[in-house]
């Protein structure tokens, strides 16, 4: 009977280091993007700790402020968050924020 336990614990245990879903990485990014290639549907993020690939899907969200936009409506220049997994040295964006433009200061003349 012991023996019988045992070996169901062990089917178990061996079972459920197969069955066990990897966890990607998470990551995070913010910074300018510095190219976009919209045929790959990817773009570089320039941040603190250099350039960053930026790979998106049909399921990455993008936004800016509480609206949807799309890839297209990124421009190099913006700044951008971008929340994704790692693969590889890239990452996988889940969702990009573009960040408001600050307002322009403009000068008055006298």
């Amino acid at each position: 009977m012991k023996s019988s336990i045992y070996a169901v614990c062990w089917i178990v245990l061996f079972m459920g280091a197969f069955l066990t879903p990897a966890y990607a990485q998470q990551a995070q990014r913010t910074g300018e993007i510095t190219k976009i290639d919209a045929a790959k549907k990817s773009f570089m993020v320039k941040t603190s700790r250099g350039e960053t690939n930026i790979l998106t899907t049909d399921k990455t969200v993008f936004k800016e402020g509480d609206k949807e936009i799309k890839l297209g409506d990124l421009k190099v220049g913006d700044n951008v968050k971008v929340s994704g997994e790692r693969k590889g040295d890239d990452i996988e964006a889940k969702e990009v924020v573009k960040e408001e433009a600050a307002p322009q200061e403009h000068e008055h003349m006298m």
